[in-house]
């Protein structure tokens, strides 16, 4: 009784012993243990990766024959063609006199292809694009249009041209049909993107009014998407004119097909004419869509004010 009492008077009765053992704060050295060990497992595991990566990638190139001492080897040749024949300025001078104007010519049926192109694949992109958006219509209806925009996506430009070199034959046609086929595949996986991002309260709020489908996409989709479609379209314009610039490659016209026959002719004074007018073009391309772009942001500006 005595000791119990001595216990009592001193405050650490059993019980309240254990319990005050129990709410200690945990030990701050201990966790910091922790957080450096889960930090250096982490650390080693993106080491790890890293390394994996590199790894596959020197086995991928030496899978393919990537050799840097045969290329240092062989550079003279690269260094030969480069500096007596494709930069010697008198010869250029005298390749743009006698051929500047083939050149100029096939330089502006090349951009003619790209624009014409584009803009017959804008409207199915278009088209397509808003109603494989998830939220605009049921899964039985734009799951098929996302494979099948994938599908168009998957083949590239090139092959495109040669098929349509069979359907229209040789020339520009074909390079038209080429770039509106890729305009439809990309520019429609892009547009069913954005509208997938929009905010859904006014397409509720017109929804709400009783308006169709149509209607709505009109009224509430529509305004919030035109911005980033069309700044995605003249984009799409400037990667077209890259495109177009080599489909002549593959006889569907343009500026590409004297290039390919400069190449094969080892014309190289001549190949670097049609580099430099390639290069001219997309800058200028390029140029005119920033322009655009920016007074598109500029008008936009101005309406929120």
């Amino acid at each position: 009784m005595a000791d119990h009492e001595q216990a009592a008077d001193r405050g650490d009765t059993p019980s309240e012993g254990t319990h005050t053992r129990s709410e200690d704060p945990p030990d701050v050295e201990h966790e910091l243990k922790q957080v450096q060990r889960t930090w250096r497992r982490r650390q080693l595991r993106r080491l790890v990766v890293v390394v994996g990566l590199l790894a596959t990638v020197v086995y991928t190139a030496t899978w393919l024959g990537f050799d840097l001492g045969y290329l240092w080897e062989h550079r003279g040749n690269l260094q030969s063609v480069l500096l007596e024949e494709m930069l010697v300025p008198s010869e250029l001078l005298a390749e743009f006199q006698g051929d500047g104007p083939a050149l100029g010519w096939a330089a502006i049926e090349t951009l003619a292809i790209a624009a014409v192109g584009t803009a017959i694949g804008l409207p199915l992109a278009f088209c397509l694009g808003v109603l494989a958006a998830g939220n605009v219509t049921p899964r039985p209806v734009h799951g098929p249009l996302r494979l099948l925009l994938g599908t168009i996506r998957a083949v590239p430009s090139m092959v495109y041209a040669l098929l349509f070199v069979i359907l229209a034959g040789l020339g520009p046609v074909a390079g038209v049909l080429a770039i509106a086929m890729g305009t439809i595949g990309d520019l429609g996986r892009l547009f069913a993107d954005e509208m997938e991002e929009i905010d859904p309260r006014p397409v509720e709020a017109v929804m709400s009014t009783g308006a169709g489908l149509l209607a709505t996409t009109w009224a509430a989709r529509r305004p919030q998407v035109t911005t980033a479609y069309v700044a995605w379209t003249l984009f799409y314009l400037e990667l077209n004119a890259r495109k177009s610039s080599v489909l002549g490659i593959v006889g569907a016209g343009g500026i590409g097909y004297p290039l390919i026959m400069a190449f094969n002719a080892r014309n190289y004074t001549r190949v670097m004419a049609a580099i430099l007018i390639i290069l001219v073009l997309v800058v200028a391309v390029e140029a005119v869509a920033t322009l655009l772009r920016d007074a598109l942001d500029a008008d936009r500006r101005a309406a929120r004010d």
